[in-house]
């Protein structure tokens, strides 16, 4: 886990500096604070979206997990279905939430597809792209809350998994801001928003709620994109963001029940 969460922050300072983030702004300077502590909590507002707080947060207050994954052989006929029709998936076509993950894949077995769309149009179906390990490499993929941050320039890919014939284990490590973080575009890039300001803690509880709950709503970051230049937009997801963050402790355990009435308002 803390050799993968410093390989994260490793490449989130890289990102930042690809953007034009000065070390300065940023805060840290070889793996350690201006005050010279390491691996700390500080007392920075964690809701600041100013250039550089994302990347300081994620060094010191993130929600980031290690998870190992196990892929049954398939055997052909073991599940219903018409001739013509593929093999189930492993796993369903998605893109990751959170900043980055950092994935060891199985060297043998190589079912992790990634989409890729003709122009960058996700409306049109897309060419599925098989990712190949490399030995001794880790496969990093962009979330959601880095495409958000770099205002679209670092993309989060759809992929999916197949089934195989051989068993196929992965271990994901999802770096992931904290619960009370604000992720919204740089300011530094001088461009227009592309996406209204996210709650990663919202974010996520609302991912949470749609999967394992009988709630049942969808939440992706194209509900935080920006409408022709509007301060304000229309997808609901805002307003019912505003209300989560008026009420929750991010502290606490989240209780689904407790904040049913605001998801499903």
């Amino acid at each position: 886990f803390e050799a993968c969460q410093k390989l994260s922050d490793r490449i989130a300072l890289l990102m930042a500096k690809g953007l034009g983030v000065s070390d300065e702004s940023i805060g840290w300077i070889n793996d350690e604070k201006k005050d010279g502590n390491t691996g700390t909590d500080t007392d920075e507002d964690e809701t600041s979206t100013s250039s550089s707080s994302l990347v300081a947060k994620l060094r010191s207050r993130h929600t980031s997990y290690l998870r190992t994954n196990y892929y049954p052989p398939y055997t052909a006929g073991e599940t219903p279905s018409n001739d013509e029709e593929p093999p189930p998936l492993g796993i369903s076509p998605h893109k990751d939430a959170g900043f980055l993950t950092v994935l060891v894949q199985d060297d043998d077995c190589h079912s992790l597809q990634v989409a890729q769309f003709e122009n960058n149009d996700e409306s049109v179906d897309p060419k599925w792209i098989t990712v190949h390990p490399t030995p001794g490499a880790f496969t990093i993929n962009t979330g959601d809350m880095a495409m958000i941050w770099s205002n679209g320039r670092y993309r989060a890919p759809l992929h999916r998994v197949l089934t195989a014939t051989t068993t196929r284990i992965s271990a994901p490590f999802f770096y992931n801001p904290g619960y009370n973080s604000i992720v919204a575009p740089l300011p530094s890039l001088a461009e227009i928003p592309l996406y209204y300001p996210c709650s990663w803690g919202y974010f996520r509880a609302v991912r949470f709620a749609g999967d394992f709950t009988d709630i049942g709503l969808e939440i992706q970051i194209s509900d935080f994109l920006c409408e022709n230049g509007e301060e304000k937009g229309t997808s609901p997801h805002l307003a019912k963001q505003e209300a989560i963050l008026n009420e929750i402790d991010f502290s606490l355990p989240f209780d689904i029940e407790r904040y049913r009435p605001l998801l499903e308002g």
